[in-house]
């Protein structure tokens, strides 16, 4: 009777362990999967957030090119203003010269007739009646007043075409001096423009500067809510995996009653082995130099380890790929699949049928470092959890 009640117990637990299990999951599922929403959502937000900062980077990065355009033309204005100040300042001193030149000859072409017309001012001061009255100075007279009615006309006429040439000379130099004086406050203008631009382009290199920095905060943001997200289907993955699992245990009518031996029970608990042993450089989703998290987990082995297949399965690839080196790839079945990276010696070949154990390359004699990356239909999947 004890016997048959045992029996019994025995049939009925997987049935209630497995319904236990389910009933567990279920809410679980439930808010992993609202987990999964609010993460996809967050990352769609974050990449859209990323790409418009990525374009006010490139429109501010666009209005600082055109500022700097901008301040080479004015460059420019600055230089040919500067030519046409020091063409003003020429042309200044060559009218000075002149003026001087003219004034000096002037001077010299004044002083004959000035000393006549002193003579003859001195001449016609004296008082009329008392040259009548000398013998001679009658007639002196009449001759003086005639030549100076003859020589005066002349004088004025050569003296006042001096001057109207000094004048001019004195209007050409003062709008000389005007259109300097313009030209020098034009060139301070365009200065002070140009130090405003420079200030203006340092500004927007610096906005340019700020829009990357925030896109690249953004970028990095989207990455960790997509890893987020793809350790959240990993996670579903894995307890969906466990709901069918126990659910296909309680389809079964109940253990045999016999003993399994030692062998049986170690060939089911490694159902998933390390293809050598070595130390842990990086574990799953860990950051490695590059910035990015590791997909796998990257193991320090000594040189020309031997390396072994971590499950039963088919190659499907073997030989170099890019910068991973020489590659295996073993489909396993059911939508597994290992990948193992940076071998130094491959020892199988694509299409052939390996067993859990089996020898498929050695290691790299000088680099000593091996990759070791787990999928379920395409998605990675943490090893660590099926090596416990």
């Amino acid at each position: 009777m004890r016997f048959a009640l045992t029996l019994t117990l025995l049939a009925l637990a997987p049935v209630g362990f497995a319904a236990t299990l389910m009933a567990q999951n279920a809410p679980t599922l439930g808010a992993q999967e609202q987990a999964l929403r609010d993460a996809k959502l967050k990352a769609v937000r974050a990449e859209r957030r990323s790409e418009m900062l990525r374009q006010e980077a490139s429109n501010a990065a666009s209005a600082a090119d055109r500022i700097v355009a901008q301040r080479a033309v004015l460059s420019a204005e600055i230089a040919a203003a500067e030519a046409q100040i020091e063409a003003a300042n020429a042309r200044v001193a060559i009218i000075s010269r002149r003026q001087r030149a003219q004034q000096k000859l002037l001077g010299k072409q004044s002083e004959p007739i000035l000393r006549l017309n002193a003579a003859l001012q001195q001449m016609t001061g004296r008082p009329t009646a008392l040259m009548m009255a000398q013998p001679g100075h009658r007639e002196d007279y009449i001759h003086v007043r005639a030549v100076m009615a003859t020589v005066q006309p002349q004088i004025v006429q050569r003296t006042n075409a001096l001057r109207q040439q000094i004048a001019s000379q004195n209007e050409l130099r003062s709008q000389e001096l005007l259109a300097l004086q313009t030209l020098s406050d034009a060139r301070s203008r365009l200065t002070n423009r140009r130090t405003a631009l420079a200030r203006l382009e340092g500004n927007a290199r610096g906005k340019a500067d700020d829009f990357a920095a925030n896109a690249a905060i953004e970028f990095e943001r989207a990455i960790a809510q997509g890893e987020r997200a793809r350790d959240i289907v990993g996670r579903i993955d894995t307890e969906r995996l466990g709901s069918v699992t126990a659910a296909e245990l309680a389809a079964l009518s109940g253990p045999a009653l016999r003993l399994a031996d030692d062998r049986q029970v170690e060939a089911r608990a490694r159902v998933y082995i390390l293809p050598v042993r070595g130390k842990v450089v990086s574990g799953f989703n860990e950051l490695n130099t590059t910035g990015y998290r590791e997909r796998g987990m990257r193991l320090s082995v000594a040189p020309e380890a031997q390396i072994v297949a971590p499950a039963a399965g088919k190659v499907s690839f073997a030989g170099r790929y890019r910068s991973y080196g020489q590659i295996v790839i073993l489909e396993h079945g059911n939508g597994w699949n290992s990948l193992i990276t940076h071998l130094g010696t491959i020892k199988v070949a694509k299409g052939e049928t390996v067993k859990q154990g089996s020898l498929l390359g050695l290691a790299d004699r000088q680099t000593g470092e091996i990759g070791v990356e787990l999928r379920k239909n395409g998605r990675v999947m943490d090893i660590a959890a099926l090596l416990r």
